[in-house]
């Protein structure tokens, strides 16, 4: 996967360390799927509880910022899941081919 730009100019510290771990996890080869879910849901978190601390023109520009970084993660996670499907359809048929021979 190509790296993702997680980070931007309005990331309070908080999450930035969650995009660090993010970056990282997405950097390796073979990345964990559960682990991907789990910082996602963290930064879920951090996000709208952040959110709440802003005004509302703050609250605008921040918002714009993280659709685009959500839109990477969402590609990046569709990537993930078509991955997994076509290794799961391969074990499948390796399944059924073995069953046929014995």
């Amino acid at each position: 996967m190509k790296n993702i730009t997680l980070t931007h100019e309005y990331t309070p510290p908080e999450l930035e360390t969650i995009n660090q771990e993010l970056s990282e996890l997405l950097a390796s080869a073979d990345p964990d799927e559960k682990s991907f879910y789990t910082l996602s849901v963290r930064r879920d978190n951090c996000i709208n509880t952040y959110i709440l601390t802003l005004d509302d023109v703050r609250k605008t520009l921040f918002c714009k910022a993280e659709i685009e970084v959500n839109n990477a993660l969402v590609g990046y996670a569709e990537q993930m899941f078509k991955a997994s499907l076509k290794q799961l359809s391969g074990l499948v048929r390796g399944r059924k081919a073995v069953k046929k021979y014995i």
